[in-house]
């Protein structure tokens, strides 16, 4: 009983900084304080410190060069403050792990909320610091150049900050489960940092995969590819992918499915 308090006191102070800070909306700075409480309630302070590793760096990350990033926002149907819907994709999976690593304690568990947000991270990495690269994005899958600001397009910047972003995690991840375990069993501690900086790494690519193949993309009256169903009051023609598969759906999917497997993997290695 007393996680929960401790977790509903700190959640909502970092909830609303988020929110004075323009990283959160109204409705996900409240989200953010159920999850939080959730997650320090079953979790406690190391998966915690987890998930604001997560937050607090990709909301740097998308704040860092917002001036240059305005003009390709525009073309997101998510903005640079996470609403209620981004906070739970973020995490809904997360707080499951949280909730059978407190009743299990097991190890496998622990990874798996470990690579949930690597591969959130990652991507976001990813997305955000990407768009700035020199070079035009290109397909995943035809390998051609694409728009700038439309899923599904990789750079070479995007690759080397995605795995940052999921290496990031995975020495949080690391570095937390020596202080709070004392546990210095090398094999043991390197076989789970593996698992989530590359299983992290992976899940980005496998977001890129689903966005090229399911997510919805649009085109306005001027011809713009766009994520958006409306722009300036007008409905956008639908070009490609399926109307219900945006970029939430894709981000959920992508890290859920890593961190299923990861499970696997743990037991497996």
């Amino acid at each position: 009983m007393l996680n929960f308090f401790i977790g509903l006191f700190f959640s909502s102070i970092i909830a609303i900084i988020a929110y004075k800070s323009n990283s959160l909306t109204f409705s996900g700075s409240l989200c953010a304080i159920f999850v939080g409480t959730l997650i320090y309630t079953f979790g406690g302070f190391y998966l915690s410190i987890i998930m604001i590793s997560f937050f607090v760096s990709s909301s740097l990350i998308t704040k860092f060069k917002k001036d240059i990033k305005n003009d390709f926002e525009k073309l997101y149907k998510k903005t640079s403050k996470r609403d209620y819907t981004q906070v739970l994709v973020n995490s809904l999976p997360a707080i499951i792990y949280s909730i059978l690593y407190f009743y299990s304690k097991n190890n496998m568990f622990l990874v798996a909320y470990g690579v949930f947000f690597a591969a959130a991270n990652s991507d976001t990495w990813a997305s955000e610091l990407g768009v700035l690269s020199s070079h035009d994005p290109i397909n995943i899958l035809t390998l051609k150049k694409m728009q700038r600001g439309i899923s599904g397009g990789v750079t070479l910047t995007g690759l080397f900050f995605s795995f940052i972003g999921s290496f990031f995690i995975g020495i949080v991840f690391m570095i937390g489960y020596i202080i709070i375990f004392k546990n210095f069993l090398v094999l043991e501690i390197v076989k789970m940092f593996l698992i989530i900086t590359f299983g992290g790494f992976i899940g980005s690519f496998l977001d890129s995969l689903l966005g090229i193949l399911f997510q919805s993309l649009y085109i306005d009256s001027m011809g713009v590819y766009t994520e958006k169903e409306f722009s300036n009051g007008k409905k956008n023609k639908l070009v490609k992918g399926y109307a219900f598969f945006d970029n939430n759906m894709v981000n959920l999917l992508s890290t859920s499915f890593v961190s299923f497997l990861s499970v696997f993997v743990y037991n497996f290695l």
